[in-house]
């Protein structure tokens, strides 16, 4: 597993940098990654405070490629999206025993954020998902689920409202996220940031069972496997970024790390969570990581 080493400063009321770790799902001969200096405040965009926001849901779909009944909660998925424009946060998360490899599916899509939040559902079955990680993170949904599940939050007034801006250097792979949030109401809890990275067009086997609803042809050479997630820059469990934060209370967290190589910039998107202690979403936002 490389690891990418990369800088964090948080700008609220003073300022603190410390050095943390890229973890990646893909696999380098050489896996460091030198460290990069601390994010520039002077290139740091100007948000405004905000005075509403939707509330964002993120619709996490545990996956593999072993899987036969898989595809459908694909597309299950990719509606939710489409019926949900720029609320539905997809992300499908290759994990379980049928995510391993073989001569038959190569590539490994697997990434330890992944598997950790596969263990922290316990389910031993594939597909099934959650949406906001809610009530808490060991929750977990049948694809049957989703939908209801989804149309409960989308009218909802969010705790926090975010903005989210990403710079990607195509020469020097140097990428950078600038976070900033609002609070509309206080939270009495400790409230993590995460920042993940999603891939999609990525083309590979898929099994899909013929007896799957809808029908597949069995095993499917050229699959389009979306939203694929590839690793994070804050660890599976993101990192504090508040405590017990009041109701017009508004921050700034920016970092910056060195891009995957082996990703494509052009068709990932950057997913930013605040969560909570339990580990359920608070709010989020996603944009693409180059356009």
């Amino acid at each position: 597993m490389p690891l990418h080493t990369f800088s964090r400063k948080t700008v609220v009321c003073a300022l603190s940098c410390m050095l943390l770790i890229l973890a990646a799902c893909d696999h380098y001969d050489d896996p460091v990654i030198g460290i990069i200096p601390p994010c520039d405040e002077s290139t740091a965009p100007l948000f405004s405070a905000m005075t509403s926001d939707v509330q964002r849901i993120l619709v996490e779909d545990f996956t593999a490629h072993q899987c036969g009944a898989c595809p459908p909660a694909g597309l299950e998925l990719k509606q939710l999206k489409e019926d949900y424009p720029g609320q539905v946060l997809p992300l499908a998360i290759h994990a379980g025993q049928l995510a391993n490899t073989n001569a038959q599916f190569p590539i490994d899509w697997t990434c330890p954020e992944g598997t950790q939040f596969w263990d922290d559902t316990q389910s031993t079955l594939n597909p099934v998902g959650r949406v906001n990680r809610l009530p808490e993170e060991g929750t977990f949904l049948a694809v049957s689920e989703w939908s209801e599940n989804v149309e409960n939050l989308a009218n909802n007034s969010p705790a926090a409202g975010m903005q989210l801006e990403v710079a990607y250097d195509e020469n020097s792979l140097r990428t950078t996220a600038h976070v900033h949030i609002t609070w509309f109401e206080d939270v009495e809890d400790e409230v993590r940031l995460s920042l993940l990275i999603s891939e999609s067009d990525l083309i590979a086997p898929q099994l899909w069972y013929p007896s799957a609803n809808p029908p597949g042809p069995g095993l499917v050479e050229d699959y389009n496997h979306e939203y694929v997630l590839r690793g994070s820059m804050t660890g599976a469990k993101g990192l504090v970024v508040s405590e017990s934060p009041k109701a017009g209370d508004t921050q700034q967290e920016c970092y910056t790390f060195q891009w995957n190589p082996l990703w494509v910039a052009e068709s990932a998107d950057m997913i930013a969570l605040l969560t909570l202690s339990n580990g359920s979403v608070l709010q989020a936002i996603s944009m693409p990581v180059a356009e």
